[in-house]
């Protein structure tokens, strides 16, 4: 029958049929399908890589207080040489990350992670067997740079990977494994530095075991670097970028992990097509280089310090600066001043500054009748107590985060703020007076532990300070200033720990308490 022959009646029937059998699929939401294939073997693997990741990203950090003290003989390290290698790594890390922030939007978050990671594991193979305390610095400088594409797209790959529904939890337990990192690196130091050989390559590189450290180090990075290979992009980066069945081959990916099943079959249709996703603005230097690269971040900076943003970012940035500058900056030199006190007589009870001004004073002793620099006695060994007292750091880290995820929403981020900066600067001002030591150790987890935490406190309140195309950079600037804040603290402290012990923690316990008056003012 034909078209012509049929009278309007039946007309309207046939071309309705004809439209619907002729019709696009409804595009589907992306958070809409990660909801459907919920929770499972893909989502525990994505933790586990950013675990990993995490762990070797904060080992390089932390790890250089111990091999700070057991490298420097080594070395010959002078305070201030030591200051400079507590600092480089977090230095290079504050020049790449808000740079790498835009580049990851560019090229890929998994591209960034594998080759920054990779670049990372070469760089620690080659310090191992680094001679001139400088050469290592850089090296420890250039890993720095590494290490910031790592910091600025481990939480985007982990964020886009995972639902609305499990995105808080998946990112929080990532960010735990902070407290993995404070007691591996010391438990790992003290099981190889408990041996002692060494083994002469030649006569200028004797091959010991803080070297042996730095091998161990690269693991979980190099672990979690080779999971990587076999993870797809993000769907939601790829679909950014207008590659849409890329996009569908990874979320096809994770369906077959999740359920065993070809994404079709668990979304019951024959051709899956997602709803477009909004080009994130840091795209806008994806077609610029050189000084056209630069300006365009520039330019896509510059409105978070006009109105109505401005107060409230910079207040915000400042007080992750200080929160960085106490925490970091000192847990960077813990093991040093532990190692320091613990050498004493441990029946006599003195303050913390009074242990390590006599740890200094038994060192200038032993070399006072040395005429011949080449002679001067160096002790490189490190106490158990030292070993000991930061793995109780890490185990109050660990639990400080189980803690703080359980009253943040009853008390309010706010107050919870304000109480730890508090009980601080309180902890701050009494090691200028306590001399017993297991009380000494409690004031000092609290001293390093309250603005840590608060610092990943502030990392959720200043997203809810700035509109959605502001969230990234903003995180990435209060993330930069922070690091800014430790590469400060540690030459601070480098300078002051022998002379004015005293007077370093009072400026350390003033910050604290700045970094409270502005969070008071903030509206969180």
């Amino acid at each position: 029958m034909s078209v012509e022959s049929l009278d309007n009646n039946n007309a309207a029937p046939y071309f309705i049929a004809l439209e619907q059998n002729s019709a696009t699929p409804k595009p589907w939401d992306y958070n809409e399908i990660l909801n459907i294939l919920g929770f499972g073997k893909f989502n525990w693997l994505l933790l586990l890589c950013s675990g990993l990741l995490t762990v070797t990203s904060m080992a390089a950090q932390i790890a250089v207080g111990i091999i700070g003290i057991s490298s420097q003989c080594d070395f010959n390290m002078t305070q201030g040489e030591k200051g400079v290698m507590m600092a480089s790594c977090v230095t290079g890390i504050v020049i790449s990350t808000y740079i790498c922030g835009y580049i990851c939007d560019i090229l890929g978050r998994r591209t960034v992670l594998i080759w920054t990671m990779f670049i990372t594991n070469i760089l620690q193979v080659i310090s191992m067997f680094v001679t001139n305390i400088w050469v290592y610095n850089f090296i420890n400088f250039l890993m720095g740079i590494s290490l910031g594409g790592i910091s600025a797209a481990i939480y985007p790959f982990v964020g886009e990977f995972t639902s609305n529904k499990y995105r808080a939890v998946v990112i929080n337990y990532s960010a735990m494994f902070v407290s993995v990192t404070a007691i591996y690196v010391p438990a790992i130091s003290w099981w190889i530095l408990s041996a002692d050989w060494s083994w002469e390559i030649s006569s200028a590189l004797t091959f010991r075991p803080w070297r042996l450290i730095i091998l161990l180090l690269t693991l979980p990075g190099f672990i979690a670097a080779s999971i990587l290979l076999v993870f797809p992009e993000t769907p939601l980066f790829l679909m950014a970028q207008e590659r849409n069945d890329e996009a569908i081959k990874a979320l096809n990916f994770i369906s077959k992990l999740n359920t065993g099943l070809k994404l079709e079959v668990v979304l019951k249709t024959e051709n899956v097509i997602l709803k477009p996703e909004e080009i994130s603005d840091a795209a806008l230097v994806a077609g610029a280089g050189g000084c056209s690269f630069i300006s365009n971040i520039w330019k896509a900076t510059l409105p978070l310090f006009h109105k109505p943003h401005r107060k409230n970012v910079i207040l915000a940035v400042w007080a992750m600066f200080g929160m960085l500058f106490s925490s970091n900056g000192m847990q960077i030199w813990f093991p040093e001043i532990v190692n320091r006190s613990a050498g004493g007589a441990q029946n006599v009870s003195s303050t913390i500054c009074a242990k390590v001004e006599d740890s200094y004073a038994r060192d200038r002793m032993t070399n006072v009748n040395i005429t011949n620099v080449g002679d001067k006695v160096c002790d490189d060994h490190i106490a158990t107590k030292t070993f000991v007292d930061n793995i109780v750091v890490g185990l109050a880290f660990f639990v400080g985060f189980a803690i703080q995820g359980a009253i943040l929403n009853p008390l309010g981020r706010k107050n919870v703020l304000l109480a730890a900066l508090t009980v601080a600067a309180v902890c701050g001002l009494l090691l200028h007076v306590v001399t017993n030591t297991t009380a000494l150790l409690v004031l000092f987890c609290l001293y390093i532990l309250l603005p840590g935490l608060s610092m990943s406190i502030m990392l959720g309140a200043l997203v809810d300070l700035v509109p959605t195309h502001f969230k990234g950079k903003t995180v990435s600037l209060g993330l930069t200033m922070g690091r800014f804040g430790t590469i400060i603290a540690s030459n601070v402290i480098a300078a002051m720990l022998e002379p004015h012990c005293d007077a370093m923690f009072g400026i350390i316990t003033l910050v604290i308490i700045a970094c409270g008056a502005l969070v008071f003012t903030l509206p969180i």
